[in-house]
């Protein structure tokens, strides 16, 4: 009797044995050994619970096989990267995750390919080129390691600085494309182009100075004073200068100057001695050579009675 007992609980103890590895045969190995009570193991647990339960999304997934990944599991870490992307082909930060536990392995085939998938759905993937550039590097090809060192720090410049990325510390060809884009960046403001031609742009730019109008002025003299100064803008773009050119001598010719406008003078009194006043179109208007295309009545000579008289007065 107490064999048959004895029969029936070892019969007992391995089919529960039997149930429990059953029940644990698609378990990852790496739940058995998380700790309890260790905060970052119960993230890990919780997260991987969760995703047994299918209430992950594919970020979540990313952040979970991170985990395993630092956990000390890196090839679990793949697998998880790969349920993200099952959920979600566009996320590149899976690839590249991918990419980085594949490097950390030495599968750099592997790695490679990654971080192309990963460039393929984001060019400007800074961390990405950066680390396809170090392995680009360890495999001696210098050209494709400048190029993706260079699109890694113009895409993500704070990449360059030992502190964010002490990796810079160990490739020699990161800093050298770091001294280039330097170089590259100091060239182009450098360029003199500001300084060509820039008599010419600081006329133009004084025709749009706003005159400046004294301390305590009021409102209304300001409004003037913005007024003045449209007007004369506007003047100097539609008036042209009218220049005569000066007189030759046996000695040496003279460069064309501009001749000063006289200011056009009324006669005080006709023959008879009455006053005739000159017309208001000519009061105070200068005279002279019409410039070409100038139709202004300024540059016009008006041959008015008062005009007439003031030659004839004038030769007499």
């Amino acid at each position: 009797m107490r064999a048959r007992i004895g029969l029936m609980c070892v019969f007992v103890g391995l089919l529960s044995l039997l149930v429990v590895l059953l029940a644990h045969a698609d378990e990852p190995i790496f739940v058995r050994w998380l700790v309890a009570d260790d905060p970052g193991d119960e993230t890990i647990r919780n997260y991987w619970e969760r995703a047994e339960r299918g209430e992950l999304d594919a970020p979540a997934l990313v952040d979970l096989g991170t985990m395993l990944f630092y956990r000390g599991y890196p090839k679990d870490a793949v697998q998880v990267f790969h349920e993200a992307l099952d959920l979600d082909p566009d996320l590149y930060e899976a690839w590249f995750r991918i990419g980085l536990v594949k490097h950390s392995e030495g599968e750099l085939s592997d790695a490679r390919q990654a971080y192309n998938r990963c460039l393929k759905k984001l060019t400007g993937h800074g961390w990405c080129n950066f680390y396809l550039g170090l392995l680009e590097e360890q495999e001696g090809h210098s050209t494709a390691a400048l190029y993706h060192f260079r699109r890694a720090f113009k895409f993500a410049p704070e990449l360059s600085d030992p502190k964010v990325n002490p990796e810079m510390l160990a490739s020699e060809l990161a800093f050298a494309a770091k001294l280039r884009e330097y170089h590259r960046v100091n060239f182009k403001n450098a360029l003199p182009m500001p300084y060509m031609q820039a008599g010419e742009v600081k006329k133009v730019l004084r025709l749009y100075e706003p005159t400046p109008v004294p301390e305590g002025a009021s409102e209304v003299a300001k409004e003037a004073a913005e007024e003045a100064a449209e007007g004369a803008v506007d003047d100097r773009e539609s008036t042209t200068p009218t220049t005569v050119p000066a007189a030759s001598n046996t000695q040496s010719q003279a460069s064309p100057q501009a001749r000063p406008a006289p200011v056009r003078r009324t006669p005080s009194s006709s023959p008879g001695g009455a006053s005739v006043p000159a017309p208001t179109s000519q009061r105070g208007l200068p005279y002279g050579t019409p410039a070409i295309g100038n139709t202004s009545p300024e540059a016009r000579l008006d041959l008015s009675w008062p005009g007439l008289w003031e030659i004839a007065a004038a030769l007499v």
